[in-house]
C-alpha cells in the first residue's frame, strides 16, 4: 500500500509542477503581449503627435488592441508632407516615403521621418553654417517640416533659391 501511495503522491507532485510551469509560461507570455501592446500604443501616439494626425480610439477602447487605433490625416499632416516632399527633391539625403504616404501607412511614414532625423540635422548644419564664427543650427529642417517655421535667414535663402515657399514665422521685433 505504501508503494501505491508514493506513486499517487509522485503523480500529484508532477501534475502540480506541470500546471505551475504551464501557468508561469502563460503568465510570461501575457506580460510580453501586454508590453508589446504598450509599445505599439506608444508608437501610435508618437506617430499621431509628430505627423499631426487625428486619433480615433473608440475601437481600441473596446478591444485594447493597438491595431484598432485609427489615424486620420489633417490639413497640418498634408502641409508637413508637402514640405517634406519638396525638401526631399532638393536634399538627396532626405528620403520621402511616397508609397507609405499613398497607402496612408502612418506608422511607416513616422519610421521614415524618424530615420531622416540625423540626415536632416546634418543638412541643416550645412545650410546654416553661415559666416565664419556663426553657429550652425541643426534643427531648421526639422522645425520647418514639423511646424513650417523658418526663422533662419540662411535657411530662408536656401528655400527661396530652390523654389520652396517658406513662411516667415519669426516674432516681430
Amino acid at each position: 500500500m505504501n508503494r501505491k501511495r508514493m506513486i499517487v503522491i509522485a503523480i500529484a507532485v508532477v501534475l502540480i509542477l506541470c500546471v505551475g510551469i504551464a501557468f508561469y509560461f502563460w503568465h510570461k507570455d501575457q506580460k510580453e503581449k501586454q508590453e508589446a501592446n504598450r509599445i505599439l500604443h506608444n508608437k501610435y501616439s508618437y506617430t499621431a503627435g509628430t505627423l499631426h494626425l487625428d486619433v480615433d480610439t473608440s475601437e481600441y477602447d473596446r478591444t485594447s488592441d493597438p491595431h484598432d487605433i485609427e489615424l486620420t490625416p489633417t490639413d497640418l499632416t498634408y502641409d508637413l508632407l508637402q514640405r517634406w516632399e519638396a525638401l526631399s527633391e532638393v536634399i538627396p539625403t532626405i528620403d520621402y516615403p511616397e508609397e507609405a504616404v499613398e497607402q496612408e501607412d502612418w506608422l511607416n511614414v513616422y519610421n521614415a521621418f524618424a530615420s531622416n532625423r540625423f540626415d536632416a540635422e546634418d543638412a541643416s548644419e550645412e545650410i546654416t553654417k553661415g559666416e565664419e564664427g556663426e553657429t550652425a543650427d541643426s534643427m531648421v529642417i526639422n522645425d520647418y517640416l514639423l511646424y513650417g517655421s523658418v526663422y533662419n535667414d540662411d535657411f530662408r535663402e536656401f528655400l527661396e533659391e530652390n523654389g520652396i515657399e517658406g513662411p516667415d514665422r519669426r516674432r516681430l521685433e
